[in-house]
């Protein structure tokens, strides 16, 4: 899956931050340059989307060795602040049982809030639109794998996420 932040359909940022940097690093495929950008743009506190591109990058071992449990913590953050994407890849390790313990209702929970999520901002957003897009697919494809009780138990749990985590925020105070 592509990331949609990484596909040109994110916000423009200023040529000389972080962010922008590994945004061009990783369109160049020079990964491990992107790892550090986007790690600097963390530091400097933002923009959040960067927490979602950084655990991409461990997640799958891209520009250095696999980290997927440090690609998970950072999801976790960028899913609390309401980064759809983050939301999205935070279920797929959650319904794969990799850098966390496999977990199929928290895995639903998290697809269907990223469908929220993405949902608010996708009508004039194509970076959300892709992502809401893949987030259904995905939500999809584990209920048709997942029992009555279990999607039950999911649906509750996506309610209190999506309450908490649908709207954005910011890391920077």
């Amino acid at each position: 899956m592509l990331l949609a932040s990484l596909c040109g359909m994110a916000p423009a940022l200023a040529d000389d931050t972080p962010y922008s940097k590994g945004m061009r690093a990783y369109g160049a495929k020079d990964f491990a340059a992107a790892r550090k950008e986007w790690a600097q743009s963390l530091a400097e506190g933002g923009p959040d989307e960067a927490l979602n591109n950084l655990g991409f990058l461990y997640y799958h071992g891209l520009g250095g060795d696999a980290r997927p449990g440090k690609a998970v913590a950072l999801w976790r953050k960028g899913a609390a602040l309401a980064v759809s994407e983050s939301q999205l890849h935070l279920g797929q390790a959650l319904e794969a049982g990799k850098g966390v313990d496999r977990n199929l209702v928290a895995a639903y929970a998290w697809y269907r809030c990223s469908v929220a999520t993405a949902g608010k901002l996708s009508r004039n957003d194509r970076a959300e639109a892709s992502i809401e897009k893949d987030a259904i697919a995905a939500l999809a494809k584990l209920a048709a794998t997942m029992s009555a009780a279990e999607r039950e138990a999911g649906g509750r749990f996506a309610l209190t996420l999506i309450a908490k985590y649908s709207e954005p925020l910011s890391m920077v105070p």
